[in-house]
């Protein structure tokens, strides 16, 4: 089976730090048929126009590698949706600027989804098992654990797997990015704990849905003084505590 996947990569000022080493790699990627395209939206244009200068010529002629930019800034969690709304594929790879995803990560998926199609359902995630280098995102203790919402109780009160509902920056389909309900209002004050968030409605709306994760499945999480998390993951805490985590202890 063909398993072709979009890599998605929402940004916001990531060019001359990040991108401009990264997307040259991941141009490799796309000789290698690793991944199908590449789709990049940036929130406020100065990625966008650094990104045109620098592989202009190449997006005129090709259509796999495609960039957009934003009228207004969306914030954290808009952006990565309206990102992957762009994708051709129904496997999104959603990375953050400010990581990577080498060679192994995109293998690792497509063997997955080879060998477990008869398993999966049409809404699923494949989470990655460590965001190396860090201990404190090393999730290996649950791979090849399959998350439902029939189960999912006897995960959320252990406090390393809710630092992994949290770290994002995985597969997901585009049936769940095509038919997701949220609120706007509540979008607008989610900073820091989007992803987290962002699961807990997939949980909701979503009854067949899988998360999987995937033993091998690692990526590159650098940790920044710029990175959007630590800037305002404080302002977070009470949303957090107070609303997110008790929602997922209601969970069927």
């Amino acid at each position: 089976m063909e398993i072709k996947i979009s890599l998605c990569i929402p940004t916001k000022n990531r060019f001359d730090n990040f991108l401009t080493r990264y997307l040259d790699t991941y141009f490799e990627y796309l000789k290698q048929g690793l991944i199908d395209e590449i789709i990049v939206n940036d929130e406020n244009g100065n990625d966008y126009d650094k990104i045109m200068n620098k592989y202009g010529d190449y997006i005129i002629n090709n259509n796999n590698f495609r960039v957009y930019k934003n009228e207004n800034v969306l914030g954290v969690f808009k952006n990565k949706l309206k990102v992957c709304s762009y994708s051709s594929n129904n496997y999104i790879a959603l990375i953050d600027s400010d990581n990577f995803a080498n060679n192994i990560y995109f293998t690792t998926v497509k063997e997955y989804i080879k060998h477990n199609a008869s398993n999966l359902s049409e809404s699923f995630i494949l989470a990655p098992s460590y965001a190396r280098p860090h201990t404190g995102l090393d999730y290996t203790e649950f791979e090849n654990k399959v998350i439902t919402v029939e189960n999912i109780k006897q995960y959320c009160y252990n406090d390393r797997f809710l630092i992994a509902l949290n770290t994002g920056n995985y597969i997901i389909t585009k049936t769940i990015i095509d038919n997701i309900k949220y609120n706007s209002g509540i979008m607008n004050i989610i900073t820091s704990c989007d992803v987290i968030y962002f699961n807990l409605l997939v949980f909701q709306q979503f009854p067949e849905f899988q998360m999987h994760v995937v033993k091998d499945l690692e990526y590159l999480h650098i940790v920044h003084d710029d990175s959007e998390y630590l800037k305002t993951h404080h302002n977070c805490d009470n949303t957090l505590n107070n609303f997110i985590i008790p929602e997922y202890k209601k969970l069927r």
